[in-house]
């Protein structure tokens, strides 16, 4: 890793840390599944990424899809794959900066409101938080030059929110992961891997602070876990959304009780994403495909890879849904590539 790669200042504001366990007061059954509870569930919004006036930025909706906002009106820079601290507090993001033909992408924080902006690291890619929110987790790119492909990655690294420094994960076989995400207990990340440690294409677990990697036999892309880490969801295909139990015993990530909440016969289903509840699930539908390069910051590729501009909408679905439950629409200008949601709490 060489050192100018990393930016390394110390972030000038605090973090609040909450715990989960405390903010959503849910509890699991003997099968481990989310069980409601009678009170309401926390006050959250909808983060997401959306291509307007020849620009990419971050924007915010509540759950029904009203009261729409551009969190970041940057129209020199583009803001992409948001991720929510576990308070709601600050968002980590990417950013695509592109000059002489060659795009430089970065991670960055800020506050949620859109304020304090703090560069992370150049030539990063999706990065997910730790759930005590001290923590921000994120694969580097695989070569100097871009490369639109979500999976050309290279080995693991830590953010550490206080002292403003970067480790490298201690597995140094770890390549081409995309979208990791977190366990509740803290001690797995769980990411897809194309074509790299051994994997053609799979969800795995990655140890935090070890060497193992478990196949989670599941197969599709872009898992997510929910917030007290008893559910996953997932894209199992092009076409269908799942969500499945999972456990954590010594020997590793096991998932159980796989259920399909959404399948659709001709478009495409990506970047599922749970409610703070474990409740619903957000996710982007479009005709998907490879689609071409249509504007500043855009790119030809699939359309759910970010930074690609495809015709998608975000819709929310229950997790208790069957396939033939219709989901509730929240945005209605696919031409806007309305994707990878991420809820968010709110004071």
């Amino acid at each position: 890793m060489q050192q100018h790669l990393w930016n390394r200042t110390q972030l000038a504001f605090p973090l609040v840390l909450l715990v989960f366990g405390c903010v959503f007061g849910f509890s699991i059954s003997g099968d481990a599944r989310l069980v409601a509870q009678t009170t309401d569930p926390p006050a959250a919004r909808i983060l997401f990424e959306a291509y307007a006036d020849a620009n990419w930025d971050l924007w915010s909706m509540l759950a029904d899809g009203s009261d729409l906002q551009n969190v970041t009106t940057t129209p020199n820079k583009h803001e992409l794959y948001p991720q929510a601290s576990p308070d709601g507090k600050h968002i980590c993001f990417l950013v695509d900066e592109t000059t002489d033909r060659s795009t430089l992408r970065s991670l960055w924080l800020m506050q949620a409101d859109g304020t304090k902006r703090q560069k992370i690291a150049d030539n990063a890619r999706h990065a997910c938080w730790s759930p005590d929110g001290k923590r921000i987790a994120f694969a580097q790119q695989e070569f100097p030059k871009f490369n639109i492909k979500d999976f050309v990655t290279k080995s693991l690294y830590f953010y550490e929110i206080d002292k403003g420094t970067i480790a490298k994960h201690p597995n140094s076989t770890i390549e081409h992961i995309y979208v990791p995400t977190w366990s509740a207990n803290g001690k797995w990340l769980v990411t897809t891997v194309h074509g790299g440690m051994g994997f053609g294409h799979a969800i795995i677990a990655i140890e935090v602070d070890g060497d193992r990697v478990v196949d989670l036999k599941i197969g599709g892309c872009r898992p997510c876990l929910s917030n007290n880490g008893s559910q996953i969801t997932w894209s199992r295909d092009d076409h269908t959304i799942c969500v499945a139990d999972i456990s954590y015993p010594d020997e590793g990530p096991i998932v159980s009780h796989i259920r399909t909440i959404y399948q659709h016969p001709t478009l495409h289903l990506y970047h599922p994403d749970f409610s703070p509840d474990g409740q619903s699930v957000t996710f982007s539908m479009g005709p998907g495909g490879r689609v071409a390069a249509d504007g500043p910051g855009t790119h030809t590729e699939v359309a759910e890879m970010v930074g690609v501009k495809g015709l998608w909408d975000i819709y929310l679905q229950s997790i208790n849904a069957t396939t033939t439950t219709s989901p509730r629409q929240l945005t209605h200008r696919p031409h806007t590539s309305n994707k990878e949601s991420e809820w968010i709490l709110t004071p």
